[in-house]
C-alpha cells in the first residue's frame, strides 16, 4: 500500500509538471516580429541647377514652360516625393508617389522656385529629405533676372522672445541667379511689415543687424535685396513678439 501511494504521488508530480510547461486551452502562441526596416537613403539633385536660370525648360505658351527635375536615387528607396516652391508667393507644388528618378512638371515662366526631394521606402514611416535648390525659369522677356527672394533665417517667424530682452538680432542669406552683388533694406515695423525702413536700415551690405525692441510688443520685418542693375525682390514676411 505505502509504494501504491508513492507511485500515485510521482504520476501526479509528472502530470502537474507536463502541464505547466504546456500553452493553456486556446493560448496561441505570437508569431515573431517582423524584421526591421531600413529607413532610405538621401536623393542627390542633379537639375535644374542650383542657383542658375533654367533655360532648359520647354515652352508651351507664353507664360508657362515644362521643367525636367533630376536627381540621383540614394539606397533602399521605393518612391519619391518632389516639392517645388513658388518664391515668389510661397505656394508649393507637390508630385507624391514617383517611382522614377526624374519629373517633368508644368511652371511659370520668369519665376524663381526652390525644390527638394523626400525618399520614401515601403515598410517604414523613416524618409529621407535632400538639399533644397532654387532656380529662375528663363522667360523671353527678361534679359536681366532680379535676386532669389531674401531667405530669413533668425529668429524664426513666430518665436517669443523674454520681456527682459532689449535687442534682436535679425538675418538673413541673399543669393543672385548671376551672382551679383546685393544690398539689403531691413523692413521692421509693428502693424504689417510692409511699413517703409528708416534711413539707416537702408542699402546695408551686411546679412544681419541687430534691432531694439520693447517689451508686449509684436513686431513683423521683412528683407528687400537690390542687385548692380537696380533690380529688386522682397522676402516673405516674418514676426516675433517680446513679452
Amino acid at each position: 500500500m505505502k509504494y501504491r501511494l508513492i507511485a500515485c504521488f510521482a504520476v501526479c508530480l509528472s502530470l502537474l509538471s507536463c502541464s505547466s510547461d504546456s500553452p493553456g486551452d486556446g493560448e496561441v502562441t505570437p508569431p515573431p516580429p517582423p524584421p526591421a526596416v531600413d529607413p532610405p537613403g538621401i536623393a542627390v539633385l542633379s537639375a535644374p541647377e542650383n542657383n542658375e536660370v533654367c533655360e532648359e525648360g520647354v515652352s508651351v505658351s507664353d507664360s508657362q514652360s515644362t521643367v525636367n527635375f533630376d536627381w540621383t536615387s540614394g539606397s533602399n528607396t521605393d518612391s519619391f516625393d518632389l516639392q517645388i516652391v513658388n518664391l515668389n508667393t510661397n505656394q508649393v507644388i507637390n508630385q507624391n508617389n514617383i517611382s522614377e528618378s526624374n519629373k517633368t512638371v508644368t511652371l511659370s515662366k520668369g519665376t524663381p522656385y526652390s525644390w527638394k526631394i523626400i525618399s520614401k521606402r515601403q515598410g517604414t514611416a523613416s524618409t529621407a529629405e535632400s538639399s533644397t535648390w532654387q532656380f529662375y525659369l528663363a522667360s523671353e522677356g527678361i534679359n536681366a533676372y532680379p535676386p532669389y527672394p531674401t531667405a530669413l533665417i533668425s529668429p524664426s517667424s513666430g518665436i517669443s522672445f523674454d520681456s527682459t530682452t532689449t535687442s534682436v538680432e535679425l538675418s538673413w542669406n541673399g543669393t543672385h541667379p548671376e551672382g551679383l552683388a546685393l544690398t539689403f533694406d531691413v523692413y521692421i515695423d509693428t502693424i504689417d511689415g510692409l511699413q517703409e525702413p528708416e534711413s539707416s536700415f537702408k542699402n546695408l551690405s551686411e546679412s544681419s543687424i541687430d534691432v531694439d525692441v520693447s517689451s508686449g510688443t509684436s513686431y513683423y520685418w521683412r528683407i528687400k535685396a537690390t542687385d548692380t542693375n537696380n533690380n529688386s525682390s522682397y522676402s516673405i514676411v516674418y514676426s516675433f513678439a517680446i513679452d
